[in-house]
């Protein structure tokens, strides 16, 4: 089984290498239509498609089915889109010069920047959410990203590779990645954070409509270090477009209560990022274990 499963982990690293060299090598816009057409074709007839259904048809009850294979398509033309983008982010940020991201709410992600304080700026699998990163370097701040490790080793190393092209600093959620990530902040430091995964010792949220496990750090971080957390939106425009939207600091006032409060503060950031989802439910990945 051991020996199965090596051999199956080495084609797919084989595989995941070779696409990304390859959308490296190409122009970007040839790797990126090529990207949006291979996910088009093919992602719908995947078996991870079936999941997408299924959260789909959960989510949006009243979804007629040629909706959803719409939203699908939509969402694996964007994951095609993300592949090649992961390979060549100078397209957007050269480290000098930002392009093809339009950044609304600049002051907000200043604010943060400026106030002596640690932050999080967080967000979810929206559009291409590594995109954000980008547009923080580009006003002037460096974020340490928390990653959840690929359980590929050989992809592992290809995801580690392709992020550190677009953030400066990451650290894994295994081992004392959570210990780290304190450390970081209570040197003042600034982190990004993908909200919207299942995680096993999270805590049962309501999300889209559902309850979902939702991981606790987040909260805790603002109630017991009042660090500020910054919601960003990252939204495919064009093909080869986005806008980056940083809202205005969470404002919540804590009861006392540690148990009801981090309930309530992951509610609302959970309601935040459902609403954006319900805008454009094509550009979310809806390919994930929410909610199972």
């Amino acid at each position: 089984m051991n020996i199965l499963k090596t051999i199956r982990q080495l084609f797919e690293a084989v595989g995941s290498w070779g696409i990304f060299w390859l959308f490296h090598f190409l122009p970007f816009k040839l790797g990126s239509t090529l990207g949006a057409g291979l996910g088009r074709l093919g992602g719908p007839h995947l078996f991870l498609s079936k999941r997408a259904r299924i959260n789909l048809k959960m989510c949006f009850p009243n979804l007629a089915p040629a909706k959803i294979d719409s939203i699908i398509k939509e969402m694996w033309d964007n994951f095609g889109r993300l592949t090649a983008e992961y390979s060549q982010p100078s397209f957007f940020w050269d480290g000098v010069h930002l392009k093809n991201i339009e950044i609304v709410g600049a002051e907000n992600l200043i604010q943060i920047r400026d106030d002596g304080k640690p932050g999080i700026i967080f967000s979810g699998h929206l559009g291409n959410w590594q995109i954000i990163t980008l547009a923080a370097q580009s006003l002037g701040l460096d974020l340490t990203q928390m990653y959840r490790s690929a359980n590929n080793p050989w992809v592992n190393k290809l995801m580690i590779k392709a992020q550190k092209l677009a953030v400066k600093n990451i650290i894994t959620k295994k081992d004392r990645g959570p210990r780290e990530l304190l450390s970081l902040l209570k040197k003042g430091n600034h982190a990004f954070l993908l909200i919207d995964q299942k995680m096993g010792e999270g805590v049962p949220v309501p999300f889209l409509g559902h309850k979902a496990m939702t991981a606790q750090g987040v909260a805790r971080l603002y109630l017991t270090q009042n660090c500020p957390l910054l919601p960003a939106r990252c939204e495919r425009v064009s093909p080869y477009k986005f806008r980056v939207t940083f809202y205005p600091p969470v404002k919540f006032t804590p009861t006392g209560n540690q148990e009801e409060d981090t309930y309530n503060l992951l509610l609302s950031l959970n309601t935040l990022i459902g609403s954006w989802i319900e805008e454009r439910p094509g550009q979310w990945l809806w390919l994930h274990r929410r909610w199972t």
